[in-house]
């Protein structure tokens, strides 16, 4: 048995195998996922309305995008841990209570500093994806559990794009505020159903709560997550910049000498250690990162004026991730299929397969919205794949009692992942650019430096390249059957 943990006197059962009511729980968990990827993304078609009412900077208005990432990388780990611990049902309402009061709140912001801290609150309730996966395992039989993660993973994509569509819609037609006010209704019977209709979990580790490598991970995060935000802005050599990162960076150093010293850390180390743990994080990392950067780089091709991009509106943007996000709902199944069968290893290879040949495809064909949109259909067809893959991984490397932190670990990585993700993107965005030449009546005038296409060549290089080495990382990953070996080992 790992290092530190502890079981309670339930801890020794394996997973519900009874059938009863786990329909429900699935589409309920579903119904969570799309609900909160929907919310998040619809925002990012509202930006440009809230920046004109509150009559606040570019730099300013990111933060209603970074502030949401870092509150929700802090709580993730904390609320895995402590649904390990106290019940997963338990701390997954918590999170939707989190959620919920966010959502009713950000329709009523009065200025940018109420929203900022009503999103913050928002995205505490991002720790509801590790602990439904949790959920999953411990209510669905094990040959089921892959399915149903393929199932939910599969709503990251769909809500997404759909997000992006309507949202831009409700945004433009009614205002941003609306956008909110559309969920509110959904979010409260959600949580409501959540209730009702989960049951909690028999499997638990008791634990005291780790108040000092809380808060010594918190610091950690939310330094080097600044520094993310902040460094195009501030300067990547500027003093606040190095100065976070510097803070960062003693702070973890700090974290990891509580948590291997202490009975009940926050994160038990020795998890992190397992081989397949340690790698699908890596992987984890890259998706996210990789996801986010071509995301970015897609909306500005999508809004940038001719001849650098195609000078729609993000309605549009959301139009032509839409059909890969619908066959998101396909594949991501699928892949839960194969991880049944041959297990999560070759589903996993398979996606960063499909991943790095849609970044070929974009470093290639990206003349025409139709090009864009089929890119888009082979990148997200490989993000699917690798989603539900990962998650997987996870499950079957760890035993029962664990599964809360061990999910909730890697939803962390992968929203690490997404924050740095828009920064690199951001970089080769500022760098590489040209003027725009607007023709008048009396000759061309030069307009504005506009991001140009080394900028985004450089973008889907650099995502290859990184999903190159996560398919080589999933090469050290052990197969399906050593993963539940060990499994067995530690829990009995």
């Amino acid at each position: 048995m790992d290092k530190g943990m502890k079981k309670g006197p339930d801890t020794g059962r394996t997973a519900r195998l009874t059938n009863n009511g786990v329909g429900w729980i699935l589409a309920l968990l579903s119904l969570i996922a799309l609900m909160s990827m929907y919310t998040e993304t619809m925002i990012i078609a509202a930006l440009p309305k809230i920046q004109s009412q509150f009559n606040t900077t570019t730099a300013w208005i990111a933060w209603v995008v970074s502030i949401y990432l870092i509150s929700s990388s802090v709580a993730i780990p904390i609320l895995s841990k402590l649904g390990d611990s106290y019940g997963k049902k338990k701390f997954l309402l918590v999170g939707m209570i989190f959620y919920t009061i966010g959502v009713i709140c950000n329709g009523f912001a009065w200025n940018l500093p109420s929203l900022l801290v009503f999103r913050a609150i928002q995205g505490v309730g991002l720790a509801v994806f590790p602990l439904a996966f949790a959920i999953i395992r411990d209510e669905f039989s094990p040959e089921r559990v892959p399915t149903a993660t393929g199932i939910v993973s599969a709503m990251f994509g769909a809500g997404a794009a759909i997000g992006l569509v309507v949202g831009s819609w409700i945004a433009n037609s009614f205002g941003w505020q609306a956008t909110y006010h559309t969920v509110i209704p959904v979010a409260v019977v959600l949580t409501i159903l959540a209730a009702f209709v989960l049951n909690e979990s028999p499997i638990r580790t008791p634990s005291r709560v780790d108040v000092f490598g809380a808060t010594t991970f918190a610091v950690a995060v939310i330094s080097f997550l600044v520094a993310m935000t902040e460094g195009q802005n501030w300067g990547w050599t500027s003093l606040q910049i190095l100065g976070l990162l510097g803070v960062s960076l003693v702070f973890i150093i700090i974290f990891l000498v509580i948590e291997s010293r202490i009975s009940d850390p926050l994160i038990d180390l020795a998890v992190l250690r397992k081989r397949n743990v340690f790698f699908v994080n890596i992987t984890s990392f890259i998706a996210g990162l990789v996801m986010f950067m071509v995301f970015q780089a897609i909306v500005y091709l999508m809004q940038l004026p001719p001849p650098f991009g195609f000078g729609t509106d993000i309605f549009r943007a959301g139009a032509v991730l839409a059909p890969g996000a619908i066959l998101m709902l396909i594949t991501a199944p699928i892949a839960g299929a194969i991880v049944a069968r041959r297990g999560a290893k070759l589903p996993l290879f398979i996606g960063a397969a499909i991943g790095a040949a849609g970044l070929y495809y974009f470093y290639l064909f990206r003349a025409t919205q139709l090009q864009i949109a089929l890119g888009a259909v082979i990148a997200l067809i490989g993000v699917g794949f690798m989603f539900t893959a990962m998650i997987n991984v996870v499950i079957q490397s760890v035993a029962q009692s664990q599964t809360g932190i061990a999910t909730g670990t890697n939803a962390f990585f992968r929203t690490i992942g997404s924050a740095v993700g828009p920064s690199i993107a951001g970089v080769y965005l500022a760098q590489y650019v040209s003027p725009l030449i607007i023709q008048t009546p009396r000759g061309p005038v030069t307009g504005p430096l506009l991001p140009n296409t080394i900028a985004f060549d450089h973008i889907f290089l650099t995502g290859l390249g990184l999903i190159v080495v996560a398919m080589l990382v999933t090469l050290l990953i052990k197969g399906q059957e050593k993963s539940e070996r060990m499994n067995e080992g530690e829990s009995s």
